[in-house]
């Protein structure tokens, strides 16, 4: 069984790396998550957590013996998001719109199988996990008024011809000979007005904006099924569970890049076990909170308290800490108490999140 779970672990791996060879015009930054069907099992840095920018691939282990593999399929289907649609904002003539509903949330479910390889049984679990609401912290129009500021391409064009001509540069005519010099300096011109102006900057800004919606609320489903003794003959219904996770994000710098975040969380799961030779079933419901504080584009910190209420009520109380080194990869640490664990007991997890987006480019 655990040679079957390396090859699984394997294959992801190869076809992660040639997928991030690939010329992708991705917007950066975007938060790595664990996946639902690792969460399912309560083994991971985070069982709370909320991402509305799904990515196309990811792997996902913990402590190295706990491995996940996350897909979107819409990312592989032949149609793309433009401009601002992945965002869930339609760019009409005037205005945003909102297209968060019907299709295009739909096409932000992701599907994930965790295996779990140990000496006395193995766990596979699948899960399933999309974004239902999202909101913004200004309104569509005025996200439309933002954007139109700092990527108007007419304006910059105008004041950069305007600017030529103050200096003796007129604009000669298409067939004239001088067109493609006169070309070559309007558009540099036009980069130097887009310095002055800071419109790189602003315009990252404005998508970190985009990044960090100020409410999400996100509705996951997982299934695990369990090999006692590492048969597959032996396979049998483990645990299955539904959860919803709402998030509040507050920013708290004009560029976007720190923020204090609150999640709720809550969650019905069914157990399934045996205990001699007769199979029962338990049934408990999770709530609890995470706080986040996101300290720069790279490092993160947060506490997670969830209260198990049902059979054997129990709690997990975990502090985590996550770096990311780029947009790809990142690394995750958990330390506290997990559920199932007496409180004299301390738990600790490793996380590794690896994957590529394919999302795209913006204006």
């Amino acid at each position: 069984m655990k040679t079957i779970v390396n090859a699984i672990f394997i294959f992801c791996f190869v076809l992660i790396k040639s997928q991030s060879e690939t010329d992708l015009k991705a917007i950066k930054d975007i938060d790595n998550t664990q996946s639902v069907s690792m969460a399912l099992l309560d083994n991971s840095p985070s069982i709370v957590f909320a991402n509305s920018l799904p990515k196309k691939i990811s792997l996902n282990t913990s402590n190295l013996s706990n491995v996940s593999v996350e897909v979107t399929p819409f990312y592989y289907a032949n149609h793309a998001y433009k401009g601002y649609e992945f965002f869930g904002l339609k760019d009409t003539l005037n205005s945003f719109k909102y297209t968060s509903g019907g299709f295009h949330n739909l096409s932000k479910v992701t599907l994930s199988l965790n295996a779990m390889p140990k000496d006395s049984a193995t766990t596979i679990s699948i899960g399933a996990r999309t974004n239902i609401l999202t909101l913004y912290n200004h309104s569509p129009q005025k996200l439309h008024e933002q954007i139109t500021a700092v990527a108007n391409d007419d304006e910059i064009t105008a004041m950069a011809k305007s600017n030529l001509l103050k200096n003796g540069i007129k604009e000669p005519s298409v067939t004239d000979s001088k067109y493609e010099e006169y070309i070559v300096l309007l558009e540099k011109e036009k980069d130097k007005i887009k310095d002055e102006m800071k419109i790189d900057v602003r315009l990252s800004d404005f998508i970190n904006q985009l990044k960090n919606p100020m409410i999400t609320l996100d509705v996951s489903g997982a299934y695990s099924t369990i090999a006692p003794g590492n048969r597959i003959s032996d396979f049998r219904t483990d645990r299955y569970g539904v959860w919803s996770t709402f998030a509040f994000s507050l920013n708290l710098n004009k560029e976007y890049t720190r923020f204090f975040k609150v999640y709720l969380f809550l969650r019905y799961l069914k157990d399934s076990y045996i205990e001699e030779d007769i199979m029962k079933r338990s049934e408990f419901t999770d709530y609890g909170v995470k706080l986040q504080g996101v300290l720069s584009k790279n490092i993160s910190v947060a506490y997670e308290y969830v209260k198990r209420n049902g059979d054997g009520g129990d709690y997990r109380s975990v502090g985590q800490i996550q770096y990311k080194v780029n947009d790809e990869l990142s690394f995750s640490g958990g330390f506290g108490k997990n559920f199932e664990i007496s409180n004299t007991n301390l738990m600790t997890f490793l996380g590794i999140s690896w994957g590529i987006v394919n999302n795209p480019k913006t204006k």
